[in-house]
């Protein structure tokens, strides 16, 4: 979602033409986020999900955006065999410029070297 999108679009791009196995998902209607529409364009290989939300919540158990997507996955649990992982990440907190190699770093993290990546932003 917003800007940061278009660095994760083009890094995906990028590690897509040397044989990574990723992908981004923009969200572009947030609140109310349709459970339904997200769960359509989630591909059925995906086994790790890392979400960057753009804003801190330091009184809430986490970023509003991971939390919607953590609930959209447990209330249709029937799309997948196994769960998949699903982590958090922020970006761009105090204007910071979201790079390239940025984005590649959430990618490794997220991966583990794992096939089947998506970010979503």
């Amino acid at each position: 979602m917003g800007s940061g999108v278009e660095t994760l679009i083009e890094t995906v791009e990028h590690l897509v033409k040397n044989g990574e196995k990723v992908g981004v998902l923009k969200v572009r209607l947030y609140r109310p986020l349709s459970t339904k529409h997200l769960l359509d364009e989630l591909p059925d290989s995906v086994t790790t999900i890392t979400v960057l939300d753009r804003t801190k919540e330091p009184s809430a158990t986490a970023d509003p955006l991971y939390q919607d997507i953590i609930t959209a996955l447990m209330e249709d649990d029937s799309k997948y065999n196994a769960m998949p992982q699903v982590l958090a990440g922020r970006y761009g907190l105090s204007s910071k410029e979201f790079t390239p190699a940025m984005a590649k770093a959430v990618f490794d993290n997220g991966s583990g070297k794992k096939k089947g990546t998506l970010q979503l932003a």
